[in-house]
């Protein structure tokens, strides 16, 4: 055999880790890298993937639907603005009070009463002590605002004194009273003068309500009987509107107000009356409704008979019941708002956003006298033996804020 025969290749094998010293070593960190590469991949590659079929919303179309559209994703929730105090941005509420409030000085008469309002006027009575021993008012007082001044206005007077006097441009109609109750029902025409007796009352000193060229007021004409009256001031002719028994519980005033006429029926129901069509609609509230009062587009009423127990509720243009204040003595009907008399202070409640604002101020007492337009008025009591008739306007302070202050 030729030696040069050609040997057989050896084949090339690893050199094995096993028994070696760095053999676990190297193992450990293949593992590691092959680990290390299949995380980086999921990652880089199939968590993007899986992400959007998650969100990808189901395609139902081959059952018969529409394949949804994707919910949008929610906006962040705003983060709401502080709620104002109701009333703060009203310039009532942080104006000076003795800036704003003004005296009404009638030095040469004890009292004052029946307050009303017209416009930017102030109508009043005032009179003395009697012989008698009983307060007589004997004259009328027109208090211009604007000019801070008072004059007298002339009204007949037949009896003792002038009672519940209303008035607007063309009338002042009044009540002519004895001492006891009764008298005689006047009107005086403001441009003529001239002064009538439109009827004779027996009982009592009923309140009138004014609108236009008529007057209206409840009478007593019997034991238990009581009547709506209604007068044209141009004739003088007065008709009976409509007849209420057995009101001994107690008789409410009858008010108007934008065309609208108001008063309490002899079964304790709220009627209303449109001036205008005549038609009326009655209100069963189920609770006592004293003394109604209306501007044609909101009427408020107390719940009880000008006691401490007494709400001071009102029907909104919605016709639902709100309650402004509980235990008010009276109140009044002021542009766009009411204001009225609790205990020793007097109050103004706002309709448009329900603020309540004490006029008076912290060192005084006070006794409600009435308000209208906007104004309200009170007589400060807090000597008692100096009776000062105040009044505030509600809304407009111009003309207070801005006056030069005397030295």
């Amino acid at each position: 055999m030729d030696k040069r025969e050609k040997q057989p290749k050896k084949r090339w094998r690893p050199l094995p880790l096993r028994g070696t010293r760095l053999g676990p070593l190297l193992q450990a960190l293949l593992t590691l890298a092959l680990l290390g590469g299949g995380l980086y991949a999921f990652v880089r590659f199939g968590w993007p993937v899986l992400r959007d079929v998650a969100d990808r919303p189901a395609d139902i179309s081959c059952l018969g639907f529409g394949t949804p559209a994707p919910s949008p994703s929610p906006s962040p929730t705003p983060v709401p603005s502080p709620t104002p105090v109701p009333g703060t941005e009203r310039t009532i509420y942080g104006v000076d009070l003795s800036r704003v409030q003004h005296e009404i000085l009638i030095p040469e008469y004890q009292y004052a009463g029946d307050f009303t309002v017209w416009g930017h006027t102030i109508l009043f009575v005032v009179g003395n002590y009697t012989a008698d021993g009983t307060a007589a008012f004997t004259r009328a007082i027109l208090y211009d605002t604007e000019a801070r001044q008072a004059t007298y206005q002339k009204l007949d007077l037949s009896y003792k004194s002038i009672r519940h006097p209303q008035m607007n441009d063309k009338w002042i109609v009044y009540v002519d009273a004895l001492s006891s109750s009764g008298g005689q029902l006047r009107a005086c025409d403001r441009e003529t003068g001239e002064n009538r007796i439109l009827k004779t009352v027996h009982i009592g000193l009923p309140t009138l309500a004014l609108w236009e060229d008529t007057v209206f007021w409840i009478e007593r004409t019997g034991t238990s009987r009581d009547k709506l009256f209604g007068c044209d001031l141009n004739t003088g002719e007065s008709v009976t509107l409509e007849v209420f028994e057995n009101t001994d519980a107690g008789v409410s005033a009858v008010s108007v107000g934008g065309g609208k006429l108001v008063y309490v029926t002899g079964a304790g129901a709220m009627k209303t009356m449109d001036l205008a069509s005549g038609e009326s609609k009655v209100d069963h509230f189920g609770l006592t409704v004293h003394d109604p009062k209306t501007d044609g587009k909101i009427t408020a009423f107390l719940t009880g008979y000008h006691g401490e127990d007494s709400d001071l509720v009102y029907v909104d243009e919605r016709g639902e019941l709100v309650t402004a204040a509980h235990g008010a003595a009276d109140f009044a009907l002021a542009d766009g708002a009411i204001v009225y008399g609790m205990l020793d202070k007097t109050y103004v409640y706002f309709l448009d956003d329900g603020a309540t604002f004490c006029l008076t101020r912290p060192s005084e007492s006070a006794m409600f006298l009435g308000g209208g337009g906007d104004f309200a008025i009170w007589m400060d009591v807090t000597w008692r033996d100096r009776d000062i008739i105040e009044y505030m306007h509600l809304n407009d302070f111009s003309a207070d804020l801005t006056e030069t202050e005397e030295p």
